[in-house]
């Protein structure tokens, strides 16, 4: 079987190589997305929001959408996506219309514009600096990169990103590096200096746009299945997977296959000369509108791998697209790891709506009902609100949410098998065995913007090698009880984080800004508090999400 890292490669070279708008897809990222956000959730206009990252021709046809005629504007796709993302501001200055001016705040550093071919390239980077003046400690990051994208013809599309990276951590962050070796979601770490990470990170996307029904895109990148901030389905906190995924879109149903290959970052054998161990993911998930005002989706996944007994590759019995993955699961004997959830979202208004989420691990009816605290009652419920234009005052957007996940959640009888990627998890960054309230206020002006975070959360983390459900990745037969599990059990941990970031965009196109940000961060524990006050600034182009609030 050819490794799909491999294939993923030789077919990303071979269109780069032969190669009306860019890359199907926007990149994976809230500040990205932000701008974006009233158009997209505005009742009726039948854009489905809850698989990420969006597709550019949604974004263009919830802005031209009109509430009031309930139809679709006739207007030209480049020109509506230049006008969304800002391409005419501050054209108007004598600067801004000369060459450096133009790739400074308008236009990408390289564009190649042809009738059948299209090509821009930028320069990544995050230069950040601060200090931590709670422990007395400096730190900085020092990123390199490029991100390619384009399209060959009027179908095809690419995507590429390569970084380099270069961290002092502040000492929260150094720990958990240390601890699993790897920067969390961006892939692993070796020594730089006496104390510094050195990471390196890349992703690679093609994709093929049949018609306005199918869309195919094959690469090396992550997802996000929800409207909420966090996601209890899929989430883009752990590292970047080779992946192929095919979107059906019809009447009012859209329709995604997702199909994965995984690792952990353990070897095949006590030997560096062996690889990491591989498994592999299916999911499904289904995208209804139900008028106007609700939209459902279900969600299922399977996760399988090798073993000793009965060595398996990719299983073809789960890449049927239009089958329940338990049955199959069932039909053949196996071992796998199969999760189902249900997606919610409500629009009150074009302004309000309210989401929510319901991930089942495992389920038996009788023993919820007992409330005898079974281990394998291992369910995660998401609540949350969204506000655009909030108080009549134009761009204030604000969002509440609270996220609740049962001990055991996400973890298998063997650790291999656990909902997970990279030493990272697919879903929560917190892992299981917890709850936590996320509260997030953002305002724009012009090209600046303003972002407040608080969070508060209660976590139950495993104390003298007990497995009390936190850890995603230990194997559920090593639990402490059978009855008596209730969240928050074990090493009580209680976790304050605050955020205010104010940033100015300099240019829309590759989301280049320069930043400021004041942070806290507090963890309580029954005989132990760390406290963490984080004054960093800094000039970075802000492409994906770093997820450092745990």
């Amino acid at each position: 079987m050819i490794k799909l890292r491999t294939l993923l490669t030789v077919i990303f070279c071979s269109f780069a190589l032969c190669g009306n708008s860019q890359s199907a897809f926007l990149p994976l990222s809230n500040e990205v997305e932000q701008g974006f956000v009233k158009d997209l959730n505005r009742v009726g206009n039948g854009v489905h929001t809850s698989f990420k990252p969006y597709l550019r021709s949604d974004v263009v046809r919830a802005s031209m959408y009109s509430s009031e005629e309930g139809e679709l504007d006739e207007m030209d796709f480049g020109k509506v996506y230049d006008s969304l993302i800002g391409m005419d501001v501050r054209k108007d200055r004598k600067f801004n219309q000369r060459w450096i001016g133009r790739k400074i705040f308008t236009e990408h550093l390289l564009q190649v514009e042809e009738e059948d071919f299209r090509l821009y390239l930028d320069p990544v980077f995050e230069f950040l600096g601060g200090q931590d003046q709670e422990n007395d400690r400096n730190f900085h990051t020092n990123t390199r990169g490029v991100w390619a994208s384009g399209s060959i013809g009027k179908r095809f599309g690419f995507n590429a990103t390569f970084y380099e990276n270069q961290s002092f951590f502040p000492l929260y962050l150094d720990s958990a590096a240390r601890k699993s070796r790897v920067v969390p979601g961006q892939g692993r770490v070796k020594k730089f200096e006496t104390s510094a990470f050195d990471y390196a990170f890349s992703t690679g996307t093609i994709n093929f746009q049949l018609n306005k029904h199918f869309t195919f895109e094959f690469g090396q990148d992550r997802h996000f299945i929800g409207d909420g901030y966090r996601s209890l389905l899929l989430s883009d906190n752990a590292f970047h997977y080779p992946y192929f995924k095919i979107i059906t879109d019809f009447w009012k149903i859209r329709y995604v296959n997702l199909f994965m290959q995984l690792r952990n970052l353990e070897r095949i054998d006590q030997n560096d000369e062996y690889p990491f161990q591989s498994k592999y993911a299916s999911m499904h998930y289904l995208d209804v509108d139900i008028g106007k005002h609700l939209t459902v989706g279900l969600f299922e996944s399977v996760i399988w791998h090798a073993d000793s007994t009965a060595p398996r590759g990719f299983d073809i019995g789960y890449m049927n697209p239009f089958i329940f993955l338990r049955p199959v699961e069932f039909s053949i004997g196996s071992p796998d790891n199969v999760l189902m959830g249900l997606n919610l979202k409500v629009k009150l208004n074009s302004k309000n709506l309210l989401y929510g989420q319901v991930m089942l691990d495992e389920f038996l009816f009788d023993n919820v009902v007992s409330n005898k605290g079974w281990w394998a009652n291992k369910q995660g419920i998401q609540a949350g609100f969204k506000s655009v234009d909030v108080f009549g005052v134009k761009t204030l957007f604000l969002q509440g949410e609270l996220n609740y996940v049962r001990p055991y959640t996400y973890q298998h009888r063997d650790e291999l098998g656990s909902y997970s990627h990279h030493r990272g998890a697919l879903a929560h960054p917190l892992g299981a065995n917890f709850w936590e309230m996320v509260g997030i206020d953002k305002y724009t002006y012009k090209r600046w913007n303003f972002d407040a975070r608080l969070s508060y959360a209660e976590v139950g983390y495993d104390s003298s090698g007990s497995n009390w459900g936190q850890n995603i990745f230990l194997s559920y037969n090593t639990r402490v009880q059978e009855f008596g599990n209730e969240v928050g059990q074990g090493l009580k941990t209680k976790l304050m984080w605050a955020n205010l970031n104010i940033s100015f965009l300099l240019n829309p196109n590759n989301r280049m800004n320069v930043f400021v940000n004041v942070a806290s961060r507090s963890a309580v524990q029954p005989n132990k508090t760390e406290n963490t006050i984080l004054i960093q600034g800094g000039f970075r182009t802000n492409l994906f999400n770093r997820y450092y609030d745990f």
